[in-house]
């Protein structure tokens, strides 16, 4: 399995984005349209302080995955710090539940000690997605143990 490369991925993204005007981009960038094009064919790196704003604009953050992966490292989006009520537990609890469920699939996965391509194509996801929600868990419960110190303190 190929690993994807940021120009590709970009040029992926604003196809798929039929209607978003690769020209528009440019301006919303502050650049010009045949920079943007030589980023998108790969001719020249993309500045990365570009990227994020890349990926807001066009609603998509697998650029940054794909540099993430590159980094060995694996990127999510840190929850909304609300308050969180009983239901958002019960809301974690069966996430949790889940995670439990998709390590289940993966150790299947592995259990002949061979992977072949499909079953890596279909356990990465899995994977990929279970440490996102581990993490989100994570800062989520960090955020409510520091609300609550602070709450104490005052």
């Amino acid at each position: 399995m190929a690993a994807k490369t940021l120009p590709v991925v970009l040029s992926q993204i604003v196809e798929a984005k039929a209607e978003y005007d690769t020209r528009l981009l440019a301006q919303q960038l502050g650049t010009n349209y045949r920079s943007l094009m030589y980023w998108l064919r790969g001719d020249r790196p993309i500045p990365g302080e570009l990227l994020p704003r890349i990926c807001v604009l066009l609603r998509n953050f697998e650029p940054l995955d794909v540099l993430e992966s590159q980094a060995g490292r694996v990127a999510f989006k840190i929850p909304d710090p609300q308050q969180t009520s009983e239901k958002e537990f019960l809301v974690i609890s069966n996430l949790m539940k889940d995670v439990g469920s998709a390590l289940e699939s993966i150790a299947t996965t592995l259990a002949d000690g061979v992977v072949e391509e499909n079953e890596l194509n279909a356990t990465i996801p899995k994977l990929e997605a279970v440490i996102q929600e581990c993490a989100s868990v994570k800062y989520l419960l960090e955020t409510l143990y520091k609300n609550r110190k602070l709450k104490m303190k005052k």
